[in-house]
């Protein structure tokens, strides 16, 4: 009967309502397969297990090309990433949906908490801490609804790395302090302070004119190398990445390696929006969970634009706008004299 403590709040109210050793939790809009307690719950039944997470299927992949871009980040993330982590040991998190709970988990971690607005990651971090194992299973997948409208990625997107950064300042000492190895603590430490990255992109993306024009009254010859192979490896390696995911998904990399581009300018694109996030999280600034709406939209099918429950616009698209006339000025200024 209210919004107190948000998702974690309404998590919490809950599991106070049932006694239930294992608990399972989806978003509003996953569909699970009737069968679906049926494959997670045997490795539950190991005394150590405390929470066995599976993977999102997308329902409106092909919707958009902003449903296209997302279903390839979210693959990457998945199949690369959250594969790699729980393979080799690291700290692996619940992704907020998708999975099954071992209520003993919970209380063991403290149960959930509301103080960060990623309240998945900052259990499954002290779920961990407290010495629970988890385990993820690619190969059983619930189908799921992509954002489809542009604000509610963003403030999803915002949420997101807004939580993480919240996490690693809550956290990042009790894990330096565990009795984990040190290649594990300092993994877990780069995952959750990731985003603080998107700062890295912003801050000297505005200084590039200016110090581009000053490099060039200085010598520009040997710099033209040195930018020429930074943007090779550092492009190369982001494109490797996600055709590997592709292939791993599709069995090939084609048609889907023509989002690649794209992919990464939307990647490079939420740099500000992300960026606010981590200075939002680092400054203590508190803001409500801003839910994702969802407007039963699978495969091709549905509207989105007449529904009551909308993300509301900011003026943070103005800004951006400004910095991509910044950057096409800048693109036009150099070619035109011959850089």
């Amino acid at each position: 009967n209210s919004r107190e403590g948000y998702k974690a709040g309404a998590l919490s109210y809950g599991l106070h309502k049932t006694g239930a050793e294992y608990v399972a939790i989806f978003d509003a809009d996953f569909f699970p397969d009737s069968d679906f307690l049926k494959q997670p719950l045997p490795y539950l039944l190991q005394d150590n297990i405390g929470m066995v997470q599976t993977r999102w299927g997308h329902a409106n992949r092909n919707y958009s090309l902003l449903t296209r871009l997302q279903a390839i980040f979210l693959d990457a993330h998945f199949n690369i990433e959250h594969l790699a982590r729980n393979r080799t040991g690291r700290f692996f998190n619940f992704y907020g949906t998708a999975g099954i709970w071992r209520r003993k988990a919970i209380e063991d971690a403290g149960g959930w908490q509301h103080d960060t607005l990623t309240e998945d990651l900052d259990l499954s971090y002290r779920a961990q801490l407290a010495g629970w194992k988890f385990i993820y299973l690619p190969h059983v997948v619930s189908m799921a609804e992509l954002p489809v409208e542009m604000n509610a990625y963003k403030n999803q997107q915002h949420r997101w790395a807004k939580g993480s950064v919240q996490t690693a300042i809550k956290l990042s000492r009790k894990i330096l302090n565990s009795d984990f190895p040190g290649y594990v603590k300092l993994e877990g430490i780069i995952h959750l302070s990731n985003n603080l990255a998107y700062l890295l992109m912003i801050i000297p993306a505005a200084l590039l004119i200016p110090m581009l024009n000053y490099q060039i009254s200085l010598n520009w010859d040997w710099l033209v190398g040195v930018y020429f192979i930074t943007f090779i490896a550092s492009t190369l390696s982001v494109i490797i990445y996600y055709a590997v995911s592709i292939r791993d998904m599709q069995g090939t990399i084609w048609p889907e390696a023509v989002y690649l581009g794209p992919l990464m300018a939307l990647g490079i694109a939420l740099s500000l929006n992300n960026g606010r996030a981590a200075i939002e999280a680092l400054t203590g600034l508190k803001s409500e969970f801003k839910r994702t709406p969802k407007y039963q939209i699978v495969g091709h099918r549905g509207n989105w634009k007449s529904k009551l429950y909308r993300s509301k616009s900011q003026y943070q698209h103005l800004i951006e706008l400004l910095t991509a006339l910044y950057f096409v000025y800048g693109s036009f200024y150099y070619l035109s004299n011959g850089f």
